[in-house]
């Protein structure tokens, strides 16, 4: 047989005096919370489009290694990868521009970058201290 203890008239005036205290904790501790939450989705969202570019500039690269390429056709490429992601505001950049002055074994340079703001998932009150978000690949031109 299962016997009930006793309530001290002291232990509910206890609970009493504590009842909003898990309120209050949850008040203190919940913007913190979100601060942090968001934080980490903004900051993975950054590595996501951070390996968007790298891969955009790396195909972008191959591309104008290959003997007859052009600088339109390296524009297409990069466009048409970064179109998979709906990144619209990347600056694309090749150096050298006129791909037919590369000697063979010379480098072609393919620079992809973006701004983080207008590919932000969260809204702009967490404000990143990235000015842009960049990707750079260099390859050697094949002879043919």
């Amino acid at each position: 047989m299962v016997r009930a203890i006793p309530t001290r008239p002291y232990d509910r005036k206890q609970r009493s005096c504590r009842r909003g205290v898990a309120a209050v904790e949850f008040a203190l501790i919940a913007p913190v919370m979100f601060l942090i939450t968001f934080g980490m989705i903004e900051i993975g969202s950054v590595m996501m489009i951070k390996n968007a570019l790298t891969q955009a500039s790396r195909i972008g690269a191959r591309a104008g290694s290959l003997p007859m390429s052009t600088s339109e056709g390296i524009y297409a490429k990069v466009r048409e990868e970064l179109q998979l992601m709906n990144l619209e505001h990347a600056a694309i950049t090749i150096h050298p521009e006129v791909l037919a002055s590369i000697p063979p074994g010379g480098n072609v340079t393919v620079k992809v970058s973006i701004d983080p703001s207008t590919v932000g998932w969260v809204p702009q009150f967490l404000k990143l201290p990235l000015t842009a978000v960049v990707a750079q690949t260099t390859m050697r031109r094949e002879s043919t």
